[in-house]
């Protein structure tokens, strides 16, 4: 018989609610705003061309992938996704340094705060999550 008073565990807490909620909604509205006027989120960049659609393409389908992960109250799932998201994210810092895109410099920090290192600390929480589970 099971124990009515036993308390079922959330499935997130709040804070990483935000953190990915915030993932989803920042990352979506820098694609439809790159989607709808590419010069004001990439410098030098008149019109959608191949390289603009790839990176739409790539966050409208890491913010898709949040999503889902969420539905399906998914630990593992949300790990994987916003480890994908971070990796992204870090290779786009990276490349800026290295091609020294200076256009684009100035946003750096604002990634490393609203994104990077958001997404780092749900990835530690799920990580411990995922390991107390298995």
């Amino acid at each position: 018989m099971e124990n009515s008073n036993e308390v079922k565990p959330k499935f997130l807490p709040i804070w990483v609610w935000i953190i990915a909620l915030a993932q989803i909604f920042l990352v979506l509205f820098f694609s439809v705003g790159t989607a709808l006027n590419p010069g004001n989120f990439i410098p030098e960049v008149t019109e959608i061309n191949y390289v603009t659609q790839l990176y739409i393409t790539r966050n409208v389908t890491v913010a898709l992938g949040i999503v889902i992960a969420l539905l399906l109250k998914s630990h593992r799932a949300l790990l994987v996704i916003l480890a994908v998201r971070l990796l992204t994210d870090i290779s786009d810092i990276v490349s800026v340094y290295a091609l020294d895109v200076e256009v684009i410099k100035d946003s750096v920090p604002m990634v490393v705060v609203l994104l990077v290192i958001p997404a780092l600390a749900a990835i530690g929480y799920l990580w411990k999550r995922v390991k107390s589970i298995s």
